[in-house]
């Protein structure tokens, strides 16, 4: 009964393909980790689960209204810009539940979000929006003053009041939660 041979791959000797190491330098003479059965059941393993995270993530569109409103661009030529609305809570549960997958939904969209005045900055440079939801979180809506006009209605509000503002998501962080630029407080 003849043994299946293979070369050393350090000294070049015919080695047993079954031996644990060559016999002439001892170095070890295992299969590549890509000829491996465990590799290929941890591929599969993974394609299933990737997979099955993309076909649950239907990101239905049911609840999210729009609304359109004409913009100035910095060329000075007009342009009609769709807002989505979303409530905070929703975009809170979003971030909090997976970070990518919000920043994937949300960043650089027009948005048109309503939640509670949490915060307005004592210099006037922004507010944050938290959830309606709950009484205590970390997560908000930073969102920026742009204008007099956005600052004249927010020193209006008091902290707690429901406010609605549409305006352009410039970050998302799991951290800090969601950066916005203000275009207008309806």
């Amino acid at each position: 009964m003849t043994e299946k041979l293979t070369k050393c791959k350090s000294c070049g000797t015919e080695i047993a393909k079954v031996a644990k190491m060559c016999p002439h330098c001892g170095r070890k003479n295992k299969k590549p980790f890509y000829m491996r059965v465990w590799f290929w059941v941890l591929i599969i393993i993974v394609v299933a689960f990737v997979g099955s995270n993309k076909s649950g993530d239907t990101n239905t569109a049911t609840n999210i209204e729009t609304t359109t409103n004409a913009e100035t661009s910095a060329n000075g030529v007009q342009e009609d810009i769709e807002y989505v609305k979303y409530d905070v809570s929703t975009m809170v549960d979003d971030l909090e539940s997976n970070a990518l997958n919000a920043k994937t939904k949300y960043d650089k969209q027009y948005v048109e979000i309503t939640g509670e005045l949490s915060n307005i900055d004592s210099s006037g440079s922004y507010i944050n929006i938290s959830s309606t939801k709950s009484d205590f979180s970390l997560i908000t809506v930073q969102c920026y003053i742009k204008n007099d006009e956005q600052l004249s209605k927010i020193s209006q509000m008091s902290k707690g009041d429901i406010i609605t503002v549409k305006g352009k998501i410039k970050s998302v962080g799991e951290v800090l939660g969601y950066g916005l630029d203000i275009t207008e407080i309806p």
